[in-house]
């Protein structure tokens, strides 16, 4: 019996070491196993549908999830909580002040960002009605106690007709000026119907809009166009340079349904904005919405990264990654990340040493959450199964994935830290 026992671990630990070259073997579409170096913790609270995580990292080390509590009758509340390595979570408390009023869908979660004073701001979308009109309004809430308490929230968007206004993103510059861009349809009025929508359904073209603050948030400037012939159900994407070029991408319909991901420059503080440039040409025709919109990031070099999904002729469906080394006038030939199928918008998060990319890849046989440093060797990383629509955020303790998990026809927000090195 001994002797078949120590055959039989031999053969084990055989098939280990075969299992373990063949992973290191891997291409980019499939993933190793991440090293989840804390235990899952639930941030949304028990018997609560809760969903659209987002997060940010403040300058103290800290960092900060939000997410949108979901009722009957289209009723939700956006809640956050403040976490900070090693000590107990501070207790979430809800940014919209009257209770209910906030809305919210997988494909436009709330925005964060956390200025350098601490200050916490949080955008966010309410429902609106008058004159018989349905729409939703931009509004910005801010913190000055760590997420204890939010002052009066002020109003974004300066149209007084009730229409959309969503799929926003946000940015704080080095001087402490703040931008939200969003998509708008103030100006849209014909639906265009269509019987073969392939994405997540067929709706006019939206223009993308852009304000800012100078005050902490407390106004807003005059609303202004940068662009139409927005893709109407693809998240926006902000960034602010270090030296305070601003940087607006998003899926940019071209005729005849291509969809592909644009870039905007501004160098007058959102005044002006340069003519978009399309960052790859993947020959994507979609009649629909993907509900995929780009993520952005910029070095302290100044170099702009722009991550995005795309399944057009130009190469197979996957992730794909591009950069720009002279303020967006062009982009570096795209290269791909992973080789597989992506719901949402995928997250670019920069860490101390490397920007990682996380998405939620999805198959016949379900959907991943998955991780994966750019402009490195190697391959992507499963931080789990079924855990969709992840946001991501990097704190002096690590990398944190915020995730939805969902259990019969209840979901959650559960968040992990994830060793992606």
């Amino acid at each position: 019996m001994l002797r078949i026992s120590k055959l039989t671990i031999g053969f084990l630990c055989l098939l280990l070491v075969t299992f373990l070259s063949a992973c290191n073997r891997s291409t980019a579409g499939v993933a190793t196993t991440a090293r989840l170096t804390s235990p899952l913790v639930r941030v949304s609270a028990e018997g609560v549908d809760a969903a659209e995580p987002t997060a940010a990292s403040a300058p103290d080390g800290s960092f900060y999830v939000a997410w949108v509590n979901h009722e009957a009758n289209n009723r939700a509340d956006v809640m956050i909580g403040r976490h900070e390595p090693g000590k107990t979570p501070a207790a979430p408390v809800r940014v919209n002040p009257e209770a209910g009023t906030a809305t919210a869908w997988r494909g436009d979660q709330p925005s964060v960002a956390i200025a350098k004073n601490g200050s916490v701001y949080v955008v966010w979308t309410a429902r609106v009605e008058a004159d018989g009109k349905k729409g939703t309004d931009l509004y910005l809430s801010v913190s000055s106690d760590m997420g204890q308490s939010f002052a009066t929230p002020v109003k974004i968007n300066d149209d007084k007709v009730p229409a959309a206004h969503g799929m926003h993103s946000m940015g704080v510059a080095a001087d402490g000026r703040i931008y939200v861009s969003w998509l708008d349809e103030r100006n849209v009025h014909v639906p265009k119907p269509s019987t073969k929508a392939e994405g997540h359904h067929m709706e006019s073209n939206r223009e993308l809009f852009i304000a800012d603050s100078t005050d902490g948030g407390r106004a807003f400037s005059r609303n202004r166009k940068v662009a139409d012939e927005a893709c109407p159900c693809c998240k926006t994407a902000l960034a602010v340079a270090a030296d305070g070029t601003v940087y607006v991408g998003w899926r940019h319909v071209l005729p005849g349904n291509f969809r592909h991901i644009a870039v905007s420059k501004s160098l007058d503080a959102g005044v002006t904005f340069a003519k978009p440039v399309i960052v790859s040409d993947d020959k994507w025709v979609i009649q629909g919405c993907p509900v995929s919109g780009p993520s952005l990031s910029v070095a302290n070099n100044g170099t702009l990264k722009v991550l995005w999904y795309a399944a057009g002729e130009a190469n197979a469906p996957g992730l794909y990654l591009a950069e720009s080394k002279n303020k967006g006038e062009s982009f570096s030939p795209r290269q791909l990340v992973a080789q597989e199928g992506v719901r949402g918008t995928p997250v670019l998060t920069a860490t101390n040493n490397a920007d990682v990319a996380v998405w939620e890849m999805t198959s016949d046989n379900g959907s991943e959450t998955k991780l994966r440093t750019v402009g490195r060797d190697g391959t992507s990383i499963s931080v789990g199964s079924n855990f969709e629509l992840p946001a991501a955020v990097n704190s002096n303790d690590g990398l944190f994935v915020a995730y939805v998990s969902k259990e019969r026809e209840k979901r959650s927000v559960w968040l992990v830290k994830a060793d992606h090195k």
